[in-house]
C-alpha cells in the first residue's frame, strides 16, 4: 500500500477510478435500466457488452471524470495520513518528554540537596568544595534542559550522527530558556 505520499495515491487513485470505479458504475446504470431478470442478462457476452461501452471513445469524459475524482480523494486520503502520522509522532513525544522529566527530576533533586549540603559543611578552597560546586552547576544545567524539555511544542528533528535523527530540543521548545 502506499502511504502517506500524496502523488503515487492520486495516481493510484486515477487507474482505480477508470479501471474499477467507472465500469462497475455503468454495470450498475445498466442493472438498472434493463431487465436484470431476465436469462440473457447475465450471460458472458452481454457482461461484456457493457464493459466495452464503459471504455469505449464516448465514454471517455465520463472515464476520466471518475479517474480525477478518485485522484483527488487517494490525495486528500494520503494529505490527511501524513498529518495524523505527524500528530501521532508529536504526541509520542510529548508524552515521552513529560514521562522522563517526571522521572528525572526526583532523583535529580536529591542529588542537587546532598550536593549543597556537603558543600557547605567544607570550608572555602577545599577541592572538594569546587567540585561539589561544579556538580550543584551541572545538576542545574540539567534542570533547564529539563526544563525545555516539558516545553516541547512542536516536533522538530536534527541529525545526531549519520542515519541517526534526534529531536532537535531547543527548536522544538523555542523560547523556553
Amino acid at each position: 500500500m502506499i502511504k502517506n505520499k500524496p502523488w503515487p495515491s492520486f495516481a493510484a487513485g486515477a487507474v482505480l477510478g477508470y479501471v474499477a470505479v467507472h465500469p462497475l458504475l455503468m454495470i450498475t446504470a445498466d442493472l438498472m435500466l434493463t431487465n436484470a431478470s431476465s436469462a440473457n442478462y447475465w450471460t458472458a457476452g452481454h457482461f461484456m457488452a457493457v464493459m466495452k461501452r464503459a471504455f469505449h471513445y464516448d465514454m471517455l469524459p465520463w472515464g476520466l471524470g471518475f479517474a480525477l475524482l478518485c485522484a483527488a480523494v487517494g490525495w486528500l486520503l494520503a494529505k490527511v495520513g501524513q498529518g495524523t502520522a505527524r500528530e501521532q509522532k508529536m504526541q509520542g513525544v510529548m508524552e515521552l518528554s513529560g514521562a522522563a522529566c517526571h522521572e528525572l527530576n526526583q532523583p535529580m533533586q536529591v542529588v542537587l540537596g546532598h550536593a549543597e549540603l556537603l558543600r557547605n559543611d567544607l570550608r572555602p578552597g577545599d577541592p572538594t568544595r569546587e567540585r561539589l560546586q561544579e556538580i550543584i552547576v551541572h545538576i542545574e544545567k540539567m534542570d533547564r534542559i529539563l526544563k525545555k524539555i516539558r516545553a516541547i511544542t512542536k516536533y522538530e528533528a536534527m541529525e545526531y550522527i549519520e542515519g541517526i535523527t534526534i529531536i532537535d530540543i531547543d527548536k522544538a521548545s523555542r523560547g523556553q530558556d
